[in-house]
């Protein structure tokens, strides 16, 4: 196994980040990068008769997205599934065999960027609340907030000598950990409560990103349409703040019901919260991520962004909803002098 540190490893699909107080923020891209992994579906109940999730992977560099043919990372993403349940000893997300590449060799998919693979009919033992038998008993997996349970899913980046760099997870690559819902019910509810969370859950959906609008001064905004791939370019004046708003569907955000533990009720939340990260390889945001809480309506989120030396600028942009779920989009800026 590689040395490193397990704490750095991870893309954290559900947790929250903010800009840190040294060092360039994390919407500043200026090497290789894994910025998101989406499965589809997003939610999957390893019970079911097809659990193959089809997985994508956003990797980036400052020249666009890789690996690529006419990119300088051409090596196609490496992909494994977890067969191991972090032990309680360790303090991190994924357990430590995770990065073990001799047990758990990575294999390549059906693209440069795409894998897919099924979910295992044991996930819920393994990584949910349904504990196998054992001696001494094993403890079972806590739910998060909303009440999912997840599968990881290991994405590794190669990347040339020319491109690495001292922050990389090992000395030749990246890698990180796309967290796939399972659905594995209730635990340790009134059979009450069970029986309507069973009747009222819906599997989550991925949300969609439907329109970037670009509002510079003294134009009328500018949709640009949404695409994995960088669309026209827009011309941004050097300087030039800008005005940004994400769009997403309608229906990205949706109802469900969680468990509340300490009540011991069902909660209903009217919608998932939703968050957008936004990163470009010129430039600077006014905020690295925005978003709406489960009680707005709104479907949008609003950033600037100031452009600095002339050139051509990617920016992409990745929507999470709380659940889990993810969709990511690609557009370019011409910064002229």
């Amino acid at each position: 196994m590689k040395p490193a540190h397990l704490a750095t490893w991870f893309l954290f699909v559900l947790g929250a980040a903010c800009r840190p107080e040294v060092g360039p923020p994390i919407s500043q891209i200026s090497g290789p990068a894994i910025l998101a992994v989406k499965g589809v579906p997003a939610e999957v109940d390893p019970r079911s008769a097809n659990t193959t999730v089809a997985y994508e992977a956003l990797a980036v560099d400052v020249a666009g997205r890789v690996p690529g043919p006419s990119a300088d990372i051409t090596s196609p993403l490496l992909w494994a599934t977890c067969d191991q349940p972090k032990p309680p000893t360790e303090n991190n997300s994924v357990s430590s065999s995770c990065l073990d590449e001799n047990a758990l060799p990575g294999a390549a998919g059906s693209s440069a960027t795409t894998y897919s693979a099924p979910v295992p009919v044991d996930a819920c033992s393994q990584f949910g609340p349904n504990p196998p038998q054992a001696q001494p008993p094993i403890r079972p997996r806590d739910a998060d907030v909303t009440g999912g349970y997840y599968l990881p899913i290991r994405v590794e980046l190669l990347v040339p000598e020319e491109l690495r760099r001292v922050s990389m997870t090992f000395p030749d690559s990246l890698v990180a950990f796309q967290l796939e819902r399972i659905y594995c019910g209730l635990a340790d509810a009134p059979a009450d409560i069970i029986r309507e969370y069973t009747a009222n859950y819906k599997l989550n959906n991925n949300p969609l990103l439907t329109a970037l609008t670009v509002g510079q001064p003294s134009l009328d905004p500018v949709e640009l349409p949404i695409s994995s791939a960088s669309v026209a370019s827009v011309s941004v004046g050097r300087g030039q703040t800008i005005a940004l708003w994400a769009y997403w569907s309608d229906d990205s955000a949706e109802p469900y019901p969680a468990y509340d533990v300490i009540q011991r009720i069902l909660v209903y939340h009217p919608r998932e919260a939703m968050r957008v990260s936004w990163y470009a390889t010129g430039g600077s945001f006014e905020h690295d991520i925005t978003g709406r809480g489960e009680n707005e309506s709104e479907n949008y989120a609003e950033n600037t962004w100031k452009s600095d030396v002339a050139g051509l600028v990617h920016m992409w942009l990745v929507l999470h909803d709380i659940r889990g779920g993810t969709d990511f989009a690609a557009f370019d800026f011409n910064v002229t002098p």
